[in-house]
C-alpha cells in the first residue's frame, strides 16, 4: 500500500477545508478530555467512565447539530459526524467491557 502524500507543510489536516479542520480539532480535544476525566478524575472503572462521557458527547453533538441546522451528509465535517464517531466509540467501549467481563 502506498502512503498518502501531503502537500505543503506535510500536515494531513491541510487536505480538509477550514470547517472540517475545526471539527477534527474539536473532536480531538473532546477525546483528550474524556480520556483525562475517565482515567484520572472519575472514581469509577475507566471503561464505564468513557461510556458515560461519550454518551454525553453524542447527545450534545446531536443537539448542537439540530440547533445549528447542519446537514447530515454535508460536504464538510460537522457535529453529526462527531456524534457518529462518538457512537462508534461507545460501541467499541461496550465490546471491550463485554470482552473483559
Amino acid at each position: 500500500m502506498i502512503p498518502a502524500r501531503t502537500h505543503g507543510s506535510g500536515s494531513p489536516l491541510r487536505r480538509f477545508d477550514g470547517e472540517s479542520q475545526w471539527a477534527i480539532k474539536r473532536f480531538l480535544v473532546k477525546l483528550t478530555a474524556i480520556g483525562v476525566y475517565a482515567v484520572a478524575i472519575i472514581q469509577r472503572p475507566a471503561v464505564e467512565s468513557i461510556l458515560i462521557l461519550a454518551y454525553v458527547n453524542v447527545l450534545c453533538s446531536m443537539l448542537f447539530a439540530v440547533l445549528r441546522r447542519e446537514p447530515c451528509n454535508g460536504s464538510t465535517l460537522n457535529h453529526w459526524d462527531e456524534a457518529a464517531i462518538f457512537t462508534a466509540l461507545c460501541a467499541l467501549a461496550h465490546a471491550v467491557r463485554a470482552a473483559i467481563g
